[in-house]
């Protein structure tokens, strides 16, 4: 038994596989076509389904976690006697963090002598699933809460996110890329490539012709950005295009071979700003600046 939980959003589309001891996921909630699920008084669709609803048209969007929700869901984890090491999405993508930050100070005075870390994932998606889960290894193995902070703050920079779309309005929509990237992404009809750089910031870093092309261009990126790291686990992450997912685990399986390949769905929060066809690789990596193709 650990003496402090792991937490972090659901917008790390935890893998189940991942899933482990003493971890907990923030719940959020999205709204589509005007109708608010929240997984309690509507429950969450299918990913199948939500991405067919955004096929068709359906708007879909989502708003920061309040305070006082993020509170509540603090003070429940402080009342079971642990402290709390919350992974967050990135600042540079949502004000969430800073909402943890004043709900973790108001959930720490209901508890005197309790603890909740706070810490900027700079991590989305399921990156910031492994993250979380390379947390949990480390607290498994015998790290107190400051040592699995410091430790979360230095691999945050080695989570690397190697994505594609197949199309960027749903993310100039949701205020996550630039009108001007938008535009001249969709205007040339090519495969957009993308990542998390260093500050948790989305970035477009290009575009190639075809979804095959889109694809060996992020295993690319990763085969390079992953050199001399031990990949555990690698992630591949999709919304609703499971046969190109299947297909590009396969060939990571193919040249990481001593790794645990890993596909999961895409859910509805992140979906909300990437829409059907999102498929992403989720890796270690040297650093999270290299934007080349």
């Amino acid at each position: 038994m650990s003496n402090f939980f792991v937490s972090t959003d659901m917008t790390a589309d935890m893998p189940p596989e991942l899933f482990g001891e003493d971890l907990r996921i923030l719940p959020m909630s999205y709204v589509l076509d005007g109708v608010e699920y929240d997984g309690k008084t509507r429950t969450f669709l299918t990913p199948h389904e939500f991405y067919t609803a955004l096929e068709n048209g359906g708007i879909a969007s989502t708003s920061m976690v309040p305070v006082e929700t993020a509170r509540e869901y603090f003070a429940a984890m402080l009342q079971e006697g642990k402290d709390v090491l919350h992974i967050s999405f990135p600042a540079a993508m949502s004000g969430c963090f800073d909402g943890y930050l004043k709900a973790a100070k108001l959930a720490e005075a209901d508890f005197p002598g309790r603890r909740i870390v706070v810490i900027d994932g700079k991590s989305a998606c399921s990156g910031e699933g492994l993250l979380a889960w390379y947390a949990m290894q480390k607290r498994d193995g015998g790290a107190t809460l400051d040592e699995t902070a410091g430790y979360v703050t230095e691999l945050r920079d080695h989570i690397g996110h190697a994505f594609t779309v197949s199309d960027l309005k749903h993310l100039y929509r949701g205020g996550r890329l630039s009108r001007g990237a938008a535009l001249v992404g969709q205007a040339i009809k090519l495969n957009p490539i993308l990542m998390v750089d260093e500050n948790g910031a989305l970035v477009h870093i290009g575009n190639v012709m075809g979804r095959k092309a889109a694809m060996r261009t992020l295993l690319a990126k990763m085969m390079r950005e992953s050199a001399g790291f031990d990949n555990k686990v690698i992630v591949v992450a999709h919304g609703d295009c499971l046969g190109d997912a299947e297909l590009l685990a396969e060939k990571v399986r193919e040249r990481f071979p001593a790794s645990r390949v890993i596909v999961t769905d895409v859910g509805p929060i992140i979906g909300a700003h990437c829409g059907k066809g999102m498929l992403a690789l989720l890796y270690l990596a040297s650093g999270k600046t290299d934007r080349r193709l």
